[in-house]
């Protein structure tokens, strides 16, 4: 009897893996013979730009402000507005409670309006996350707090808050305004992009205390960012030749810049770019990543990781009508980021011989190497 239970049981175990390898073989094995369940891509007519990818520091002419006295404010300005010397940015009423609802609404209204320049004014922003520090945490301050300890002395009390400066009003403050500036910014060490915060910090509240930072100017008329480019040689260097102007693409738009300073550093380039075109955002990042962009070619793009090389050559799995996928060789014109453009219908080799690659809206396996070929 116990004889006849265990052979039941080396049966049932038998049984199991067969339906186990049966299911394996169906769910994996099947997809990859009839192509069937592989992720893949569309070939189509793209742009390349041929661009770095960086985190770069913005360097500002800028000044904080801060409350003379504790009250409520009152914002006069819409942010982004380009006001002249002498006009009032804030009113702060000293008896005042805090600050209606509807007088917010209006000021955030007022944002969408053209600003002086014939930009289109930036809005109040909505409340930001902040980078805090170390520090920050520890002691438990407020990102309002944390913006008046890291300005210290650089901050500018606010004499009835009046501006004394042509310049665009900003209701965004991170307390490094004076900590990089258009005059150190050639002596920065490598090290700020790690210290210096992503994001400014909202100031608009309902009640603001004596000393708090309240508001900030910058000038637009030149802005700048710099960052670092490693292990650079002189081919870097030659791309970033001073003078040379460049796009710089920050993800919301893109704006023209020039090369203002570029020179080796260890193994590294150090890159500054300036730029004197106003854009929504200008006052609201101090690190942030960009796209430095020196032309645009268009034609066949495809992702990196969906090349597989086979004995050296560059080719992609193209999906059969069959469902299949056969290696068709590939010709790379361009590389930049994460995309190659690639010749489409045929190409040369080496010695003249003319092969047939890729057409426009063939479907191409993504990453071969990821689905196991």
């Amino acid at each position: 009897m116990a004889a006849s239970k265990r052979a039941g049981i080396i049966i049932s175990v038998i049984m199991f893996t067969i339906v186990v390898s049966g299911l394996y073989a169906i769910i994996y094995a099947a997809p990859r013979i009839e192509g069937i369940g592989i992720e893949t891509n569309i070939i189509q007519y793209d742009e390349l730009p041929i661009a770095d990818d960086v985190t770069a520091i913005f360097v500002r002419d800028e000044t904080l402000y801060k409350a003379a006295y504790s009250g409520s404010p009152s914002y006069m300005v819409a942010a982004g507005t380009k006001i002249r010397a002498g006009t009032q940015v804030v009113y702060i009423d000293p008896n005042g409670g805090p600050v209606a609802p509807e007088m917010m609404q209006q000021v955030s209204a007022a944002a969408t309006e053209t600003a002086a320049d014939g930009s289109e004014g930036q809005g109040i922003p909505e409340d930001q996350g902040v980078q805090d520090d170390q520090e920050a945490a520890e002691t438990q301050e407020s990102p309002i707090e944390a913006v008046m300890r890291i300005s210290g002395q650089d901050a500018v009390e606010s004499e009835g808050g009046v501006s004394p400066f042509t310049a665009i009003v900003s209701y965004y403050g991170d307390g490094w305004e004076k900590k990089v500036t258009p005059d150190n910014i050639q002596t920065l060490q490598k090290s700020v992009i790690e210290r210096a915060p992503g994001e400014a910090v909202d100031l608009t509240r309902q009640f603001v205390k004596a000393g708090e930072p309240v508001y900030r100017i910058t000038n637009n008329n030149l802005w700048r960012v710099a960052f670092w480019i490693e292990n650079g040689d002189k081919t870097i260097l030659d791309k970033y030749k001073i003078g040379r102007k460049l796009t710089i693409d920050l993800g919301t738009t893109r704006v023209r810049s020039k090369v203002e300073f570029s020179e080796p550093r260890g193994r590294d380039i150090f890159v500054v770019l300036s730029s004197d075109m106003y854009y929504r955002d200008l006052d609201k990042y101090r690190v942030h990543d960009i796209s430095v962009v020196f032309s645009e070619v268009s034609g066949a793009v495809i992702e990196k990781k969906d090349v597989k090389l086979k004995n050296g050559k560059a080719g992609v799995y193209v999906k059969q009508q069959s469902g299949t996928f056969k290696w068709v060789p590939i010709k790379i014109f361009k590389e930049s980021g994460n995309r190659y453009l690639i010749a489409e219908t045929f190409f040369e080799d080496g010695v003249g011989n003319r092969i047939q690659t890729i057409r426009y809206y063939d479907e191409i396996m993504s990453d071969p190497a990821r689905q196991g070929f």
